[in-house]
């Protein structure tokens, strides 16, 4: 199924950039089928197009599966193993070339947490959360 390898047997295979949680990015050769993406990413893919004619695909329910958390993308977390891959006008599934490689190896950041926790003990407590959500706005009407 996947080579961590940096070379191309034949023209079925195509080199990717693999992302798995708490690990560093690494490329591999992967065979290019719907079996074997689904095989990498672990259930159903989707396929997200980022610049430089580059592909995300990763696993469609991740987060409702509750796959590990991984990286950030925009404002979205990404949640279980994702990969990339090259892309052609057509749509056509290719290899990285090395300039895509060195591009996103840094592209993604570690995942920000999604919700604020905030613990109340007393009022002087939901003072502080209050200041702290809506800028220190006194006497409870909108402006």
């Amino acid at each position: 199924m996947m080579r961590k390898e940096n070379t191309m047997n034949s023209n079925k295979e195509i080199r990717v950039m693999i992302f798995e949680p708490g690990k560093e990015p690494y490329t591999a050769v992967l065979e290019d089928s719907l079996e074997h993406r689904q095989a990498l990413v672990g259930g159903e893919i989707e396929c997200i197009s980022l610049p430089h004619e580059t592909v995300l695909c990763c696993n469609a329910a991740g987060k409702w599966m509750g796959l590990p958390v991984n990286r950030q993308l925009r404002n979205d977390t990404i949640h279980g193993t994702f990969f990339l891959y090259g892309d052609t006008p057509e749509g056509q599934g290719v290899s990285l070339t090395e300039e895509q490689i060195a591009r996103f190896r840094d592209y993604f950041t570690k995942p920000r947490p999604s919700v604020v926790a905030f613990e109340v003990r007393s009022a002087k407590d939901t003072e502080e959360f209050l200041r702290l959500m809506f800028g220190g706005r006194k006497g409870g009407g909108s402006k």
